[in-house]
């Protein structure tokens, strides 16, 4: 298949053109082709369609037009969240492959093969891209970039035929970028340069003197720099030396293509610019690269002057390179190094030329050495900033290493494609080994040459990296060696903070952090980072966060001394700072008292929850990396704290895992208070995951072992969270006989937020029994202890959802939607998907329909982005339940698939409470036997477990089910009258009257 944009949008197979009906549905292909690789967003197609003004159906037109592309294309269209794709090879859109000649004619390093890489490139275009399709916006988004795009290429293009010696052809090849861009300088420097060297100067001089006149003209100014130098080389008729100093281009170039675009920008334009990163990341090869791509922009010549700033011996000073650079433009020397600056400004100052700097070691080697006028563009390597040269108005381009797609494409072009396909993950492997260091990668590919096990290669590198990533008998193609020199030109307090920042276990770091690592003050260590980031050992990837890359956080490791560089007081930082963040996240957790065991005080403090959560979710994975790595008393101090991250934090099953590696720990040291830690937070995780059963068994041994080590606060706890946890095995007459006890335990304490949490789990568990008044009384009273304590105000969200529960079970619809708007007013992440479940049952009842089933789909939305899996099905139930506009079919779908998760875990109220709701929705459907059977399930569970409200709700239904048992209906309204059901008894009145 052959999709073309570049030109009216067309697709062909075998040579057959395929009819794409309506420009609308073209306009959708040209847009998917030309962002080949890449989803494009249903909005901006939208925009491209309609631009300002789209219909209200236009979301359902693209899914049509899409749809029918589909079916023209075979399925060829890749859909996701972000958008739509289009899901065929590269070579089948003429854009991708006139992309790939491009690049493969700038990658070819000979101007014959680049031109015939080019003149292929642009034979593909047959008019203006997407001809006549979409919008204002597709043409200033789609259609100018790709002809500017296209307008590079051709000036690339008469450039090379120029140093062909094709001079005959360029004037027509440019032809058209003149008539469509003519301020445009370069297409006229181009024709200028080709009539010269054809011969024919007084067509270049008059064509100089058209230029001259248009842009007095249209713009009031003179020719720039570059047409100026360039008609006075042609009036003097003389030519100067010319230097082409410039590297040997790399012909297997990959990646960098953005940043080799900016290059190319900046240095089109006469600025400076710094490539700057880790040693081995490729900043030479690039500048060599860009240079070649740009030569053509400077026909007075190219200079390259490796400055040796990370080299062997000294780097060179501007006293040793003037006299080089002077030559190399044909200029003697004169004998004062004033003289001979004076004289290098005054030669650059009347030529194009291009001066690349490579390998500077700070700002004093380059300063001098930049010319005074603008004509000439700069390219410095180093891998310093050189922040210094941005008073130069010097732009800074940082290199990162390659991804692993352009790691296998250089280790193809090192190797071959054959290794590379031939075992794809051995050599994702070896480039993950490699860090994707373009350095290492390299030296890997010329140890590979000639070896025929990929795996054995592999195994050495596991067991040696330094010596493996070595070239024998080339020191300087080394990875180790490249380290060492920027490690020995670090001061020696950054050397030492180097080496202890490769035994940070986590992902990154801080300025708090580092400053424990290196013994200083927090300011002391922003100071050495910033010197670390200079010297592209540290990457400051984040505001503030720090990282150091694998290799070089490796090399930082292998330089430690044992006994001198110790991670003891980042260990200390992250359990006080953690158990500081702990109960402002959650105000009800215990921690074991810290003891003269445990390491002393060295961590942050927090004014509130807010600054408790953002430190927490930014070193989430650092406090997973430091449990990882810590051991005996240490690794279960941490573990314990992962309890008040457990919600909308860290996933239980990975707490799980942690807590039982430290508690094996504990067993072996026989630490019996860690034990007890580590069941007490296993049971949390269980409970969490919804095992009740293994659940239990931990509290019951945790809340034994809290009593033989003393600590009362602990056993209360565990035995308050056994009693929590026993209800939802569905005993609820002896988990509310439980909750009474454990109440009176809390209350011969000072009033506490244990207190007040216990209270409302007994108001839930009174809810679920069917006893809404008691419940009432319960959750008002542990509302006033929160509020009596000062308590920050995450309670709320839960605490006023279950009062409006409460309010909804009472049949008062308006209290339950006033505490429902309470709770959403402070909800956030899972509370919020379930208050605005409660909160669309209560606009239901209350027969606001419309706004019901928006609530629900507003908790299906927030709990499906959240992952919150059990608010996600209690959403789905409630939105079967209230959204009519669903057909039945679909209701009664999604009340199943809810059962069917329900069954999978513990969760008797929840389930019981979706069949009452399937059965309703079945019997509305007019499925009487299907609604009868789910109604029976309904109530015989509701008997067995306790649940009285749920009861009487079941009966109600079979007595609308069976209309000769009144006996239903009688005892339905005995239940709700007893309990003060006032909705439900009155649905149950009605159902008895008729």
């Amino acid at each position: 298949m052959d999709i073309r944009v570049l030109g009216p949008v067309e697709v062909c197979d075998d040579g057959a053109r395929i009819p794409i009906e309506g420009a609308q549905q073209q306009c959708v292909l040209g847009l998917l082709a030309s962002h080949h690789g890449a989803y494009v967003p249903v909005d901006r197609l939208i925009e491209a369609l309609w631009e300002d003004d789209p219909p209200k159906t236009a979301k359902t037109i693209v899914q049509l037009k899409v749809s029918q592309l589909r079916k023209t294309l075979g399925g060829r269209i890749a859909s996701t969240t972000a958008g739509y794709s289009l899901d065929v090879p590269a070579e089948e859109v003429d854009l991708a492959r006139f992309r790939r000649l491009a690049a493969e004619g700038r990658a070819a390093g000979r101007p014959e093969l680049a031109a015939d890489a080019w003149q292929r490139a642009l034979a593909l275009w047959r008019g203006q891209p997407l001809q006549g399709l979409g919008t204002a916006w597709v043409e200033q988004r789609v259609r100018v970039p790709l002809l500017r795009e296209r307008w590079d290429l051709i000036e690339e293009h008469a450039a090379a035929l120029i140093e062909l010696g094709r001079h005959r052809e360029v004037p027509a090849l440019l032809q058209e970028i003149r008539d469509e861009e003519p301020l445009r300088e370069t297409p006229h420097a181009l024709v200028m340069t080709a009539l010269w060297h054809d011969g024919r100067t007084a067509e270049a001089l008059e064509l100089f003197h058209d230029v001259q006149r248009l842009l007095a003209t249209e713009l009031g100014v003179d020719p720039g720099p570059r047409l100026r130098d360039l008609h006075q080389r042609i009036v003097e008729g003389h030519r100067p030396v010319v230097p082409r100093q410039l590297p040997r281009d790399v012909a297997g170039f990959v990646g960098r293509r953005a940043e080799a675009e900016r290059l190319r920008t900046l240095l089109r334009g006469g600025r400076i610019a710094v490539v700057t990163g880790v040693a081995g990341v490729g900043k030479s090869t690039l500048a060599t690269h860009v240079g070649h791509q740009v030569a053509a922009d400077y026909p007075d010549g190219q200079l390259h002057v490796d400055l040796n700033g990370y080299g062997q011996g000294e780097p060179l000073t501007v006293a040793r390179v003037l006299p080089r650079l002077l030559g190399a433009l044909g200029v003697p020397a004169p004998n004062g190094a004033a003289e001979q600056l004076d004289l290098y400004r005054s030669t650059l100052a009347t030529r194009r030329v291009l001066l690349v700097l490579d390998n500077a070691a700070h700002v004093e080697q380059v300063r001098p050495l930049l010319p005074g006028g603008s004509s000439c563009a700069v390219l410095v390597t180093s891998r310093d900033t050189l922040r210094g040269l941005a008073l130069q108005g010097a732009q800074i381009v940082r290199l990162s290493t390659l991804t692993p797609d352009e790691s296998r494409d250089l280790l193809a072009d090192l190797v071959g494609d054959d290794l590379v396909r031939a075992a794809p993950e051995a050599v994702a492997e070896l480039a993950e080994l490699c860090g994707h260091l373009p350095l290492a990668l390299a030296i890997a590919g010329a140890n590979l040459i000639g070896r025929a096990g990929l795996r054995d290669y592999i195994k050495e590198l596991h067991a040696d990296r330094w010596s493996t990533l070595a070239v024998e008998g080339d020191e300087e193609a080394a990875v180790a060696t490249a380290f060492a020199r920027s490690y020995a030109a670090l001061s020696p307090d950054a050397r030492r903070l180097f080496r202890r920042l490769g035994l940070v276990p986590g992902c990154d770091f801080t300025a708090q952090s580092a400053a424990r690592m290196a013994g200083v003050e927090p300011a002391a260590a922003r100071r050495l980072l910033s010197g670390l980031v200079s010297a592209h050992l540290v990457e400051e990837h984040a505001p503030g966060r720090y990282r150091l890359h694998d290799l070089v956080g490796l090399y930082a490791r292998e330089r430690c001394t044992p006994g001198e560089d110790d991670p003891a007081r980042l260990h200390a930082y992250y359990l006080h700072t953690a158990r500081a963040a702990a109960p402002l996240l959650a105000p009800s957790i215990d921690l074991l008292p810290l003891t003269a065991d445990d390491p002393p005080r060295d961590g942050e403090e927090f004014d509130g929850a807010e600054a408790a959560q953002a430190w927490f979710r930014a070193e989430q994975h650092n406090l997973l990396a430091m449990i990882d790595n810590a051991r005996g008393r240490l690794c279960w101090r941490l573990v314990e704290t992962l309890r008040a991250f457990m919600y909308g934090g860290y996933h239980p099953e990975v707490v799980m895992s942690l807590a039982a590696r430290a508690l094996s720990e504990a067993e072996r040291a026989d630490d019996r208070a860690g034990q007890a830690s580590m069941h007490h937070t296993l049971a949390n995780a269980r409970f969490v995951l919804n095992e009740p059963r293994p659940a239990i068994r931990h509290c019951q041994i945790a809340a034994e072992l809290y009593e033989e080590v003393g600590w009362r606060t602990g056993t209360l706890v565990t035995l308050t969270n056994l009693v929590v946890i026993s209800a939802n095995l569905g005993d609820l007459q002896q988990s509310t006989a439980g909750h009474e006890h454990i109440i009176k335990l809390w209350e011969s304490f000072e009033p506490s937020t244990k207190l007040a949490a216990t209270l409302e789990n007994y108001a839930i568990k009174l809810l679920w029994a069917g006893r809404p008044r008691e419940a009432l009384a319960r959750q008002l009273r542990s509302i006033r202890i929160r509020l009596d304590l000062g308590e920050p105000p995450v309670w709320k969200a839960r605490a006023y959802s279950v009062v409006g529960d409460i309010h909804l079970a009472l049949g008062d619809v308006e209290a339950a939607l006033e505490a429902f708007g309470e709770g959403l007013s402070t909800a956030e992440d899972g509370r919020l998907a379930g208050t605005l479940s409660s909160a669309a049952l209560a606009h239901h009842l209350k027969g606001d329909c419309a706004r019901a089933a928006d609530l629900a789909r507003q908790a299906v939305h927030v709990a499906r982005a959240r992952g919150l899996g059990s608010e996600y099905d209690e959403a789905r139930g409630t939105l079967a339940r209230v959204d009519t506009s669903l057909d039945l079919a679909e209701r009664v779908r999604l009340l199943e698939g809810v059962l069917g998760a329900y069954q999978e875990r513990t969760y008797p109220h929840l389930d019981t409470r979706t069949r009452v709701w399937l059965a309703e929705v079945l019997l509305e459907g007019g499925r009487r036997e299907a609604a009868a059977a789910h109604a029976r399930q309904a109530r015989d569970a509701a008997i067995r477990y306790g649940m009285r409200r749920l009861e009487g709700q079941a009966l109600t239904l079979l007595a609308r089910i069976h209309p000769d048992r009144r006996d239903y209906a009688k005892r339905a309204v005995e239940l709700h009258r007893e309990f003060g059901h006032r909705l439900d008894e009155a649905a149950a009145l009605a159902v008895l009257a008729s």
